[in-house]
């Protein structure tokens, strides 16, 4: 509502998901102290990125508007952190990740 456009949204392949997190990955330190760090605020907005096919937030006006440089930016920029949970909880449901209980009470039946 506050954005006064409605959302669209698709489920991510594993594909998908595993190159999203790859990309939000970082590696720090070095030698026996090497780790990989996820940025988690990053991999929250190209999750949102990738799911969403309206708005598409790649869009060049998009982009302008909200004076981002690629689509994650702009995921964060136009949107609330509530909402970017709301997103992603939805998607992933659609993804395969819903309620255990629910889908456990769906096969006994």
């Amino acid at each position: 509502k506050r954005l006064g456009v409605s959302f669209r949204i698709k489920a991510m392949s594993t594909k998908e998901m595993e190159r999203a997190r790859e990309q939000c990955t970082k590696i720090t330190g070095t030698g026996s102290r090497k780790e990989s760090v996820v940025d988690a605020d990053r991999l929250n907005s190209v999750m949102v990125a990738k799911l969403c096919v309206a708005p598409d937030f790649g869009d060049k006006g998009l982009l302008a508007k909200y004076g981002a440089a690629n689509s994650a930016d702009c995921v964060g920029k136009a949107l609330l952190p509530g909402e970017i949970a709301k997103i992603i909880a939805a998607g992933m449901e659609l993804s395969g990740f819903g309620d255990d209980e629910e889908a456990e009470e769906d096969v006994k039946n």
